[in-house]
C-alpha cells in the first residue's frame, strides 16, 4: 500500500483527493492528539515467566436502580431484583454492542428456591462465527458485594443459542440482586481464517490462539490477552485493541488501519510489513517490537514507547523522536516527514528547509520562527498550527494557513493558486476566485456560498459536503470534481464543464437531487 509521493498522473488525481479526504474526516489535522486515557483494568508489569493462562472475566456491576423491574412474589415481600449487565463499550460504534447483554429472568420454584433465566448469545453478530461466552452468575444483597452462585455455565455445546437456568436455594433476608459475568476464555483455540467481524471481545482469554487470515474488522478487543496470538494476514481494521495485551504476538502482514491500540502491550510483538495507516498508538509499549516495513503513514505515535531493540524504519522513528521530543537537534533538512501526523510538535525555529511535508498533519504543531524554505507542503493540514513573523515559508502556504486560521470571507483573491492544498472546513464565503487554480484542493465541508469562481480551475477538487449555494461557477473547469452531497442550489454554472464529475446526492441548481 506505499504510495508515490509525486501522484501526478492523471489517472491517479482522483483517487489521491478522495483517498486524502477520507483519511482526514475524522479531523485528525484538527482534534487534540491527547484524550483522556480510558480506564487501564488487568495491568501486569512482569511478563510471564511461564506459558500460563491468566484467565480474565468480563465483569462489569451495572449502576442500575434496584427498584424498577423488582418482583415481590412472596407474602413475606423477599424482593429478588434481577441486575441486567450492561456491558462497557469502547468510545466508537458497535454493531455487536449488546451481544454481551443478557436479561435475567426470575422465577419460583415449586420447593421454593429461586430460578435465574438467561438466553446465551453469540458475540458474533450473522454471519459470522458463531462463538459463545461462559457465564458466571453472581449474587449480591447490597449490588456492592457480589459472590459467585454455582460453577461456571458453558454458553453453549453446539454453536446454537440455549437457555441458560441458574437456581438459589438460600434466598434469605429482605432482598437478593442477581448478575452474569460473560466470560470468553479460549486459549489456545483456532481461529485461523474465522469471520469475527464487529464482534464483541472486550477482556477476552486468546492466550497463544491462532488468529490466521482471520476477519476482525470493527471488532472490540478491549483489554484482550492475545499473548503470543498467531495473527498473520488478519484484518484488523477499525478495531479496538485499548489495553489489550499483545506482548510476543505475530502480526506480520496483518491489516490494522483505523485500529485503536492506545496503551497496548505490543512488546516483543512483530508487525513486520503491517498496514497500520491512520492507526492509534498512543501511549502503547514498543519496546523490542518489530515494525520494520510497518505502513505508518497517518499514525499516531504520540507517548508510544520504544527502546534499542526496537526495528523501526528511520523515517519512523525520525517521527516518534520529533513527536515525543527526543530530537537531539532541530535540524530537518531534506527530511521525508510527508503523510506523518506531527500534531502537537514542537518544531519551533526547526530548519526544515526542503523537508518533504506533503500530506502531513500539523494541527497544534509550533512553527513559530522555523525555516520552511522550499519545503513541500502539498496537502499539509495547517489549522491551528502556530506561525509568528519569523517563520519562513512561502506565500501559497501562508495563504493557506490564514485561510484556515483567519477565515476568508469576502477576500479579494482571484488568480491565486491553490492547487494540491487542504482546506477542509475552511470558510470562504463572498470570495473572489476568479481565475484560480484550486485543481485538485481538498475542500470538503467547505463553505463557498456566494463564492465568485468564474473562470476558475477546479477540475479534481473535493467538494464533498461542501456549500456552493448561489456562487457564481461560470466557465469553471469541474471535470473530475467530486461533489458529492454538495449543495448547488442558485449557483450559475453557463459554460462549466463537469466531464467525470461526480454526483451523489448532489443538489443541483435547481434544487433537484443528482445521484448517479
Amino acid at each position: 500500500m506505499k504510495e508515490n509521493n509525486s501522484i501526478l498522473g492523471v489517472a491517479g488525481r482522483a483517487r489521491r483527493s478522495k483517498a486524502v479526504s477520507k483519511l482526514r474526516r475524522n479531523e485528525l489535522y484538527e482534534s487534540p492528539i491527547v484524550r483522556k486515557s480510558p480506564k487501564k483494568s488487568g495491568t501486569r508489569v512482569t511478563r510471564p515467566s511461564e506459558l500460563k493462562v491468566l484467565r480474565r472475566s468480563h465483569s462489569v456491576r451495572a449502576d442500575a436502580d434496584p427498584t424498577p423491574g423488582t418482583r415481590c412474589a412472596r407474602s413475606d415481600a423477599l424482593c429478588l431484583a434481577a441486575v441486567v449487565l450492561l456491558v462497557a463499550l469502547a468510545q466508537h460504534e458497535c454493531v455487536a454492542a449488546n451481544l454481551r447483554n443478557v436479561t435475567l429472568q426470575i422465577a419460583w420454584t415449586n420447593q421454593g428456591a429461586t430460578e435465574i433465566i438467561w438466553q446465551s448469545k453469540s458475540v458474533v453478530p450473522l454471519p459470522g462465527f458463531r462463538l459463545f461466552p461462559d457465564y458466571q452468575l453472581d449474587k449480591s444483597d447490597d449490588l456492592a458485594t457480589w459472590s459467585a452462585l454455582g460453577a461456571k455455565l458453558i454458553g453453549s455445546t453446539n454453536s446454537q443459542a440455549q437457555t441458560m437456568r441458574a437456581f438459589d436455594a438460600g434466598t434469605t433476608g429482605s432482598r437478593a440482586f442477581y448478575r452474569v459475568q460473560s466470560i470468553i476464555d479460549r486459549p489456545y483455540a483456532d481461529f485461523n481464517q474465522a469471520r469475527l467481524g464487529s464482534a464483541e471481545l472486550a477482556h477476552a482469554n486468546f492466550f497463544g490462539a491462532q488468529f490466521f487470515a482471520a476477519i476482525l474488522t470493527n471488532a472490540d478487543l478491549t483489554g484482550a490477552d492475545l499473548r503470543g496470538a498467531d495473527l498473520r494476514f488478519a484484518d484488523l481494521t477499525g478495531a479496538n485493541l485499548t489495553n489489550a495485551d499483545l506482548f510476543a504476538a505475530d502480526l506480520v502482514l496483518a491489516r490494522l488501519n483505523s485500529a485503536n491500540l492506545e496503551h497496548a502491550d505490543v512488546s516483543f510483538a512483530s508487525l513486520e510489513g503491517a498496514d497500520l495507516i491512520e492507526s492509534s498508538l498512543l501511549g502503547a509499549n514498543l519496546r523490542s517490537t518489530i515494525l520494520t516495513d510497518a505502513d505508518l503513514r497517518f499514525a499516531v505515535l504520540h507517548k508510544s514507547l520504544i527502546d534499542m531493540n526496537t526495528l523501526l524504519d528511520p523515517k519512523w522513528r525520525r517521527v516518534w523522536q520529533i513527536v515525543n521530543g527526543q530530537t537531539i537537534t532541530k535540524v530537518f533538512t531534506n527530511a521525508d516527514l510527508s503523510f506523518a501526523d506531527l500534531r502537537e510538535a514542537d518544531l519551533r525555529d526547526a530548519n526544515l528547509s526542503r523537508a518533504d511535508l506533503t500530506t502531513s498533519a500539523l494541527g497544534g504543531a509550533d512553527l513559530r520562527g522555523a525555516n520552511l524554505t522550499q519545503a513541500n507542503l502539498r496537502f499539509a493540514g495547517l489549522r491551528g498550527t502556530l506561525f509568528d513573523t519569523n517563520t519562513i515559508i512561502e506565500a501559497k502556504s501562508r495563504l493557506v494557513w490564514e485561510i484556515l486560521n483567519q477565515g476568508a470571507v469576502g477576500r479579494d483573491l482571484h488568480g491565486t493558486n491553490l492547487s494540491s492544498t487542504f482546506l477542509a472546513n475552511a470558510d470562504l464565503r463572498s470570495v473572489n476566485l476568479t481565475n484560480a487554480n484550486l485543481n485538485l484542493a481538498i475542500l470538503f465541508e467547505a463553505n463557498l456560498s456566494d463564492a465568485n469562481l468564474q473562470n476558475a480551475n477546479l477540475s479534481g477538487v473535493d467538494f464533498t459536503d461542501a456549500i456552493l449555494t448561489n456562487a457564481i461557477l461560470n466557465s469553471v473547469n469541474l471535470n473530475s470534481a467530486d461533489l458529492t452531497r454538495a449543495n448547488l442550489f442558485g449557483a450559475t454554472t453557463n459554460g462549466a464543464t463537469f466531464f467525470g464529475a461526480i454526483f451523489s446526492q448532489t443538489i443541483m441548481p435547481d434544487g433537484s437531487i443528482r445521484s448517479p
